[in-house]
C-alpha cells in the first residue's frame, strides 16, 4: 500500500503541499508523529508552522500514483472541458485514492506533545551562543542551503564560514572566533574521488574508488567533538559517502534527498542537547 498526504495552509489558500507514494512509516515518521507533538511539517522543501496548518488529508491506494495520473490523464483527454488553473495532477491523484485521515490524524496538533516534568526546564533566554549551530559543509551547496532554511525556521542560528566577515583574519583564526556554538552538524557528502595506497598494485579498471568528503570537513568534524562533545555533534552524511573508520559512538542520519526526511529525528536531537525549540 502507498499513502499520499496533502496540507492546506491558512497563509497560501490558492496552493497546497502534496507528498505521494510514501509508506506507512514514512507517513507516521515524518508526518504525524510531527502534527502530533506539535513541531513543524518538513514537504517539498518548505516548513509549515502547526499553527498554519489548515487542513491534513491522508489518502491510501494500492496503485502508484503515476499510475492514478495516467488515468486522470486518460479521462481529461476523452473530456470535452478544459479547466485551468485546478489542482496539480499529484493532488488529484491522491484525491482520487482512498480517504484514510481519521485512521492517522485522530486529535489537534500538538495533541501527544512529548512532555518531561522532571526535566529541568531551560530559561527561554538562552545564551544567544546556545542557539548557534555550525554547519560544517563540502562542495553540496543545496544541502547546506537546505539546512540552513531548516534551522532558521526552528529558531535557531545557522554559522557558515564562508558568510562570517573575514576581520583580517586568517582561516583557522576566523574558524575559531565562530566556532563557540551549542551544536554542529557535519555534512558528509561525496566531493572526493579516492582509494588507499594498496589499490595502487591493482590495474586501473580494477581500483576501488571510494567517495569521500573533503579533508576540511573531517578536521572540523574532530574539532567540534573534542570542543563541544560527541552528545552536540550530529553527522549527516549523504548515501553513497564512505564515512571514516573507527568513529563508531558518534550520531549519524543518512539524507537521500532534502533534510525535510530527517528534520523530526534532528529536533529530537538537538532538544536532546539541550535546546529548547519555540516551535
Amino acid at each position: 500500500m502507498l499513502y499520499h498526504i496533502r496540507i492546506s495552509q491558512k497563509s497560501n489558500k490558492k496552493r497546497g503541499e502534496v507528498k505521494v507514494d510514501l509508506t506507512e512509516e514514512q507517513l507516521k515518521d515524518r508526518y504525524v508523529k510531527l502534527y502530533e507533538e506539535g513541531m513543524p511539517l518538513f514537504i517539498n522543501g518548505k516548513t509549515i508552522p502547526i499553527d498554519d496548518i489548515e487542513r491534513i488529508e491522508i489518502s491510501r491506494s494500492d496503485l502508484a500514483s503515476k499510475d492514478l495520473i495516467n488515468h486522470i490523464k486518460a479521462e481529461d483527454a476523452q473530456s470535452s472541458f478544459v479547466f485551468l488553473g485546478g489542482p496539480s495532477y499529484e493532488w488529484s491523484a491522491a484525491d482520487r485514492a482512498e480517504d484514510v485521515t481519521e485512521e492517522y490524524i485522530t486529535g489537534p496538533p500538538g495533541s501527544k506533545r512529548i512532555t518531561n516534568p522532571t526535566e529541568e526546564i531551560i530559561q527561554t533566554s538562552m545564551l544567544k551562543s546556545e542557539k548557534k549551530v555550525f554547519v560544517v559543509h563540502g562542495h553540496d551547496q543545496e544541502l547546506k542551503n537546505d539546512v540552513e532554511v531548516f534551522l532558521k525556521n526552528i529558531g535557531l542560528e545557522p554559522i557558515v564560514l564562508h558568510r562570517e566577515v573575514d576581520e583580517g583574519l586568517t582561516l583557522i583564526e576566523k574558524f575559531e572566533r565562530h566556532s563557540d556554538v551549542g551544536y554542529a552538524l557535519i555534512l558528509i557528502t561525496p566531493d572526493d574521488e579516492a582509494f588507499p595506497k594498496s589499490e595502487l598494485k591493482k590495474s586501473e579498471n580494477k581500483l576501488k574508488i571510494e567517495l569521500r568528503a573533503r579533508q576540511n570537513v573531517i578536521f572540523e568534524w574532530g574539532y567540534f567533538v573534542g570542543k563541544i562533545g560527541r552528545s552536540n555533534v550530529c553527522c549527516v552524511y549523504k548515501e553513497g559517502v564512505t564515512l571514516p573508520s573507527d568513529m563508531a559512538g558518534l550520531v549519524y542520519k543518512k539524507v537521500t534527498k532534502t533534510i525535510e526526511e530527517i528534520g523530526y529525528e534532528l529536533i529530537k536531537e538537538l532538544n536532546n542537547a539541550g535546546f529548547k525549540l519555540e516551535i
